[in-house]
């Protein structure tokens, strides 16, 4: 494609191609074809020789840095940026590429600070270069966790109507499959000064350099205004925002904990909820800033050789056996194949070892594995869990095995976690019931009981007293003591009641609030609390008040920013309504269904579906596949050949259905793979009647896709889950 004279340069100069590289017109239109052709690798090297013909040329500099990135060359990339921005340091395009490389490199808040300059060096003219080194910065920043720089950059692409709306909508998608924080999931916004205040001006020329865009010279000048603005709540409120955009997290923190200081002690209005949000937002950027602070619950690999006769084998069965009759060990499936894969010797075998206790469920400890003697190294034991549970799992192992294990001294590449994260986490062997006990459950849903009772008993009574990162160090009992400390505990709390996916999890950290003597929140009035209130505090609305409109938008709008206990009490809200639509029920059924508790009720709301189906006259292979699910947890086996039979009669052409449908005998224990190639060489007859059923709810992997009454069926797998529907 010939190039326009009159088009900007492309080595971002601002001047015409006419007025700033007319002699490289005909090489530049040369590297086009080679790039549009495929051919990267001839490109770089007619570029480096024209770079030696034409050194320190913008456009070759620029070209040769998009060469060298896409053949992932990024230690050439970094030195012809830093070469490019060393020769031409206002240059917008020199600055936005130095912005990558520091990017790569993990130095998030210098590519912030770079791109900043690149954004104001370009003006008002944004080359098609720009977008794409801005689109870069927003994947690399949101993989990094600095959601804010990223969606400033995504919210000045918006304001500056940048790039299409299909590519915009493109990078919300990437920053929100990062995973935002939920704290950070409401949108701050820059204050206006008190009317009367006599900084005023100085305060209005602040804002408008941020409305422009020049980040960094807006906060100098908010940080300027600090000796006579005093304590300002509008002040401390853009000073953090700025520094969340700058990607300055720590900075953020301490400017949001002294406004949460204002609010709590009254100077804004005395509002103690929104002490607390702000004080979870500090809270969220402290960890940005730092994710691995202490205390943490690192990952532990301790190992021993085994005191064999040597090395025989029947002696390392003598030990096995020993691990076999221990009521405290359990051997566990894995995949030799893949040991060899990696160029590994694997395990003789691997057990599971859970904790010595007396009732009738015991908490996973950590995994031991078994390995025969070796050319290079003696049979060995090798235990391995978070530390806390391997010290513990080495008192019931070592005498079993009769060895010391000591720990390794290899720590990289090893996994760490926050303490409330590891308590989360734990997970136990559950005893069935024992032969006579009466019970009104189904089985399935007794061991579930049972083994959530377990998980949350435990998480009561040791969260309060264990030292936390978000805490600085402190208990949640020692914290609650100082006013400071009680916003932090409080704040921990709201977030992990109102986002926690299962209703149980809610209802323990509701019950966390009386473990450590704080008030439970007030039930809040509000007509409109989309507009008026943020999403923290959306399931504490009465929800009896709101019209269908702003009950179904509270609905759709909690489920899809991750408020689920807001959605689930909208949902509540909604299914009592005599007003509702068919359309409106269904999804407020689904995601009833998802946290429903127990089978009968899942089965209940799945019944209701059913006529909803009927009703819009609409495919039910998911209401089918859904109730296969817990028929398969209950072991009703007259409902799984009914409804695999329904199954492959009205839906075998469904893809989305049969995506579902594998989903769920994958969760069962059907090996899927075995089962096709089986079909294939004509082996096999069809689907499994029955098969071995989990029992742990977390265990369960995401919905293959999204579908509502009315859509169109089919579709590949991987879509963002935002509205519940059976299956999923």
């Amino acid at each position: 494609m010939p190039f326009d004279s009159y088009s900007p340069c492309p080595g971002g100069t601002g001047k015409k191609i006419k007025f700033c590289c007319a002699d490289l017109i005909t090489d530049l239109e040369q590297l086009d074809r080679l790039v549009e052709g495929d051919q990267i690798s001839a490109a770089l090297v007619q570029v480096e020789r024209l770079s030696q013909r034409y050194p320190n040329r913008p456009c070759l500099l620029a070209t040769r840095i998009n060469l060298e990135l896409s053949t992932k060359q990024f230690a050439e990339a970094a030195i012809t940026s830093r070469t490019f921005l060393e020769g031409f340091p206002d240059n917008p395009l020199a600055l936005g590429h130095a912005a990558i490389a520091a990017a790569m490199t993990g130095n998030i808040q210098e590519a912030a600070s770079l791109f900043d300059k690149s954004r104001t060096a370009s003006a008002e003219t944004v080359s098609p270069e720009l977008v794409k080194i801005a689109a870069t910065l927003v994947q690399a920043s949101a993989q990094a966790g600095h959601v804010g720089f990223a969606q400033g950059i995504v919210e000045w692409m918006r304001d500056k109507s940048i790039g299409s709306p299909e590519d915009r909508r493109l990078l919300v998608s990437v920053v929100g499959s990062s995973g935002v924080p939920a704290a950070l999931r409401t949108k701050m916004r820059l204050l206006e000064p008190p009317a009367d205040a006599a900084y005023r001006p100085a305060f209005d020329a602040a804002i408008d350099l941020a409305k422009s865009w020049k980040l960094a010279e807006s906060l100098s000048a908010f940080g300027s205004l600090k000796d006579v603005a005093g304590k300002s709540r509008q002040l401390l409120t853009n000073i953090a925002i700025l520094c969340e955009m700058l990607a300055r997290p720590f900075e953020a923190s301490e400017a949001w904990l002294a406004a949460a200081e204002l609010a709590a002690s009254g100077a804004i209005s005395g509002d103690s909820d929104h002490a607390v949000e702000l004080t979870g937002r500090a809270i969220s950027l402290e960890t940005e800033t730092d994710e691995d602070r202490s205390p943490q619950i690192l990952f532990e690999r301790t190992q021993a050789t085994l005191p064999t006769i040597e090395g025989s084998a029947a002696a390392i069965e003598l030990l096995e056996d020993k691990l076999r009759h221990s009521p405290w060990c359990e051997t566990a499936q894995f995949d030799r194949a893949e040991w060899v894969s990696r160029g590994t010797a694997p395990p003789r075998s691997v057990w599971r070892v859970f904790e010595a206790t007396q009732v009738g469920y015991a908490r996973l400890l950590a995994s031991l594995l078994i390995f025969g003697r070796q050319t290079d190294r003696e049979p060995e034991a090798v235990l391995q869990g978070f530390a806390p549970d391997v010290a513990t799992a080495r008192t019931i192992v070592e005498p079993l095995l009769g060895c010391a294990f000591q720990a390794t001294a290899e720590r990289e590449g090893l996994p760490a976690t926050t303490p409330t994260n590891w308590l989360l986490a734990a997970q136990f062997r559950m005893s069935p019931p024992e032969s006579g006990t009466v019970t009104d459950l189904p089985a399935i849903d007794a061991l579930l009981l049972r083994q959530d009772a377990a998980l949350w008993q435990r998480f009561l009574a040791v969260w309060p007293d264990t030292p936390l990162p978000e805490l600085l160090g402190k208990t949640p009992r020692e914290a609650v003591q100082l006013p400071a400390g009680a916003r932090r505990v409080e704040a921990l709390i709201i977030e992990g009641e109102a986002t926690s996916r299962r209703r149980d999890a809610a209802d323990a950290w509701a019950a966390m609030r009386q473990r450590l003597a704080l008030a439970p929140p007030s039930t809040l009035e509000s007509l409109r609390p989309l507009e008026e209130l943020p999403p923290m505090r959306w399931h504490r609305v009465a929800m009896q008040s709101l019209d269908l409109d702003q009950l179904r938008g509270l609905f759709l709008t909690a489920l899809n920013a991750g408020f689920d206990l807001a959605a689930e009490r909208a949902a509540e809200a909604i299914t009592i309504r005599t007003d509702t639509s068919p359309e409106d029920r269904w999804e407020a059924l689904g995601l009833l269904e998802d946290r429903a508790l127990l089978s009968d009720r899942k089965l209940e709301i799945i019944a209701e579906m059913r006529g909803i189906a009927k009703t819009l006259k609409v495919s039910d292979g998911m209401v089918d596949v859904a109730e296969l699910r817990i028929a398969m947890q209950r072991g009703d086996q007259m409902s799984i050949v009914r409804l695999l039979d329904h199954l492959r009669r009205e839906h075998s052409r469904d893809q989305k259905v049969l995506e579902a449908l594998a989903e769920v005998l994958s969760e069962a224990g059907f090996d899927l793979a075995s089962l096709a190639s089986q079909a294939g060489m004509g082996q096999g007859s069809g689907l499994p009647i029955a098969g071995p059923a989990g029992v742990t709810r977390s265990s369960q992997p995401e919905s293959p896709g999204i579908w509502t009454p009315g859509s169109q069926q089919g579709g590949s797998s991987g879509e963002k889950k935002a509205i519940w529907t059976p299956g999923s």
